[in-house]
């Protein structure tokens, strides 16, 4: 009996040791995305001080304090990531010397990411006004010496100012916010308000001197309209691409709208958007010189395929879900003529003892193009007419939609054609 307490008593020291390391920490969650029973012990373990702060290697070049109680930090201790998609979309533009903005930085994730991909003659200027957060980020910083990240301690908004900030609970402190009610996560736990200096983006790109600005990625609970009418010098002068959280609810929180943010970037320039995300809430703006007619695998073209297209395969074609848009330039002359929408796309054998055929649909510029039923397997070519009316603007979204499609339960993801181009030509 006495034994069987010695080793009992020696296993838990050897846990309590385990998880106490950072490696430990890290185990834990990593087992915890395979083994959900685990999420029970959380609390426990979080009550006893062995589920607690911890710097992490995340990856290669960079490592990061992760407070687990906390929304971003365990994600990333779960997965080793957070929010891929936006990395992906500001990564593409970011090389050595680049510049790069991370407005809403919280701890870093991407400020770090993007330290190590522009190098030391690259520059990140990381924008945190939370006092409570500015602690972690300027550590994560000094702990990765990295001395190409500027640390701007302010809100950034459409004029100098004097603000107040709702610092959320630790449950998730990447949702405080100028606004209190975007801020207000916990019934248990009110936000802790601090008042914080509000400057615009354009007077810290004056003050720093800055020749260029290649990508902003703005995460600020609504207040995203406010930031950009700070920025728009910087937009129109360095035309960076654009990564931004959109979120009716919470822009409704500072009297500002999804259509007040598209107006704005339309302004300055920016023809190209599409989002990130299933649920939309965070999305890309892009000024780009547009094709009309574009080839589907061509990456270069990647930012014209708004939604419903999945990564290229046999560097020729894509497949599409059952609803797919793309974006493309009018043709010359067909804002007076019209133009004609020509869509390349395969039903593949195994599709087509499934479907028995499929009827494409397209919309653009609100108008209802043509549908065409489709019944033999093998390469088809969709061709409808679309109106003058439809193609007054520099950039027209298409979108298509699918009466039929593979289902995802047999397939992992729902299905609907191998489409190979799509453009608009001139009658």
């Amino acid at each position: 009996m006495k034994r069987t307490i010695i080793w009992g008593i020696g296993v838990v020291l050897a846990v309590g040791v385990f998880l106490w390391s950072p490696l430990g920490v890290r185990e834990f969650f990593r087992l915890e995305r395979k083994w959900n029973s685990l999420q029970s012990a959380e609390p426990v373990l979080r009550e006893i001080g062995l589920l607690h702060p911890v710097r992490v290697q995340v990856e290669r070049g960079f490592s990061l304090l992760l407070d687990p109680r906390d929304l971003v930090p365990v994600t990333i201790l779960r997965t080793r990531q957070w929010q891929p998609e936006v990395w992906d979309s500001v990564s593409g533009v970011l090389s050595e010397g680049s510049v790069f903005f991370d407005v809403g930085a919280h701890i870093g994730y991407f400020s770090m990411k993007a330290a190590v991909q522009v190098g030391q003659t690259g520059r990140v200027v990381a924008f945190e006004p939370n006092p409570e957060i500015l602690k972690q980020l300027r550590n994560n910083v000094a702990a990765n010496h990295f001395q190409n990240v500027i640390v701007e301690p302010i809100a950034c908004t459409d004029r100098e100012q004097m603000l107040t900030l709702y610092a959320a609970p630790i449950a998730n402190t990447g949702a405080s916010s100028l606004a209190k009610q975007n801020a207000e996560i916990s019934a248990d736990q009110a936000p802790q308000a601090y008042s914080v200096r509000g400057r615009p983006i354009d007077d810290v790109v004056r003050e720093l001197a800055l020749k260029r600005v290649d990508a902003i990625k703005i995460d600020v609970e609504g207040a995203e309209v406010i930031v950009l009418r700070g920025a728009m010098n910087t937009l129109l002068q360095f035309h960076p691409k654009l990564t931004v959280e959109v979120i009716p609810r919470q822009l409704a929180g500072f009297q500002t709208t999804v259509d007040d943010l598209r107006a704005l970037l339309e302004s300055a320039g920016y023809n190209l958007s599409r989002p990130l995300n299933p649920e939309e809430t965070d999305w890309e703006w892009s000024q780009i010189a547009m094709a009309s007619t574009i080839q589907i695998a061509d990456k270069s073209i990647a930012g014209q395929l708004i939604r419903g297209f999945y990564a290229p395969e046999d560097n020729s074609w894509r497949w599409t879900a059952g609803k797919f848009t793309v974006a493309l330039r009018p043709p010359d002359g067909s804002h007076e003529k019209g133009a004609w929408l020509v869509l390349d796309f395969v039903i593949p054998e195994a599709g087509f003892e499934q479907l028995k055929g499929v009827t494409v649909a397209a919309r653009s510029g609100g108008a209802a193009l043509a549908s065409e039923s489709f019944t033999t397997q093998g390469k088809h070519t969709y061709r409808a007419a679309v109106p003058a009316s439809a193609l007054l603007k520099d950039s027209v979204q298409v979108d298509f939609s699918l009466d039929k499609v593979l289902s995802a339960s047999q397939y992992g993801r729902e299905l609907g054609l191998i489409v190979t181009s799509v453009g608009l030509e001139s009658k």
